[in-house]
């Protein structure tokens, strides 16, 4: 007897009948007699095999495939000598990862766009009562924003195989996106300031007035350190002695709090970088 994982290549409804491509290369026959899962057959679903001759399929079943992503096929010769290897993404893994990920940054997009007009002239009303634009912008946006970059690095290293720390900070996690990977994401942010020459303007507020940052956004490594260091993401974990609304030198006010993103380019790169989903080869 035998146990392997497998990826259902074909299933006709009709026949009642399919096809397994195995993690050894090999292909098997199922019908329903095998099926033993509740639900049907899905071509691409991950399934676990039990061939009791050592040949046949005589029960099929699905796996639990929250965490496991995709699998690796490798074929050899007689000699023993690797010929091919495929790789092919199951149904399920942790694309709820992803989906997240996606809705935070089109939540985020959303926001900046129905509200970036609002005006921001100073935080002096936070000393007398609430600042509805300046906890919208400064806040929420950049923090739905921020959770977004987040949840995709988390995602491709969940594929990857690879441990991370949920303490979100973002270099941290970025520095440990398997190499290949985290090229291709500095190749397509240069790309696209090259070939869009965005315009990313960050303001920040306070009580004697607005005036814009200066940032370094040239590259995708200066893009991560920047979400992090103006607390798109610890942010929103702040209590009250955190927050600082006056320009001070001291290290233990929080000014980084009081910055909003006032250009559309950040939603159109964030967009552009989630869009890639990296070929599973280059996690090896």
């Amino acid at each position: 007897m035998k146990e392997l994982t497998g990826r259902v290549a074909s299933w006709d409804d009709v026949a009642q009948q399919g096809t397994i491509e195995g993690s050894d290369g090999t292909t098997y026959s199922f019908t329903s007699k095998e099926w033993k899962d509740d639900q049907p057959p899905e071509v691409d679903g991950g399934v676990l095999v039990i061939c009791e001759n050592g040949r046949d399929a005589s029960q099929v079943e699905y796996l639990g495939i929250e965490q496991m992503p995709f699998m690796k096929i490798t074929t050899r010769s007689a000699e023993g000598e690797v010929e091919t290897a495929s790789h092919s993404r199951f149904i399920g893994g942790p694309w709820r990862v992803r989906s997240d990920a996606l809705m935070w940054m089109a939540v985020s997009k959303e926001l900046h766009l129905q509200n970036k007009q609002l005006d921001i002239v100073d935080l002096s009303g936070l000393l007398k009562g609430e600042h509805p634009a300046i906890s919208l912008r400064g806040s929420v946006i950049k923090y739905c924003y921020g959770l977004a970059i987040e949840l995709y690095l988390k995602w491709i290293m969940i594929e990857a195989g690879k441990e991370y720390k949920s303490d979100h900070r973002l270099p941290a996690l970025a520095k440990r996106v398997p190499e290949p990977v985290l090229d291709r994401l500095r190749g397509i942010y240069a790309q696209y300031v090259k070939t869009a020459q965005p315009e990313f303007k960050l303001m920040e507020a306070h009580v004697s007035g607005v005036g814009e940052l200066s940032l370094d956004w040239s590259t995708f490594d200066k893009f991560i350190a920047n979400t992090h260091n103006q607390k798109f993401i610890v942010g929103r974990y702040a209590d009250p002695s955190d927050y600082g609304i006056f320009q001070s030198r001291s290290s233990n006010r929080s000014r980084e709090m009081n910055s909003y993103m006032d250009s559309d380019d950040f939603f159109l790169l964030g967009e552009r970088l989630l869009a890639y989903k990296p070929d599973p080869k280059d996690y090896e």
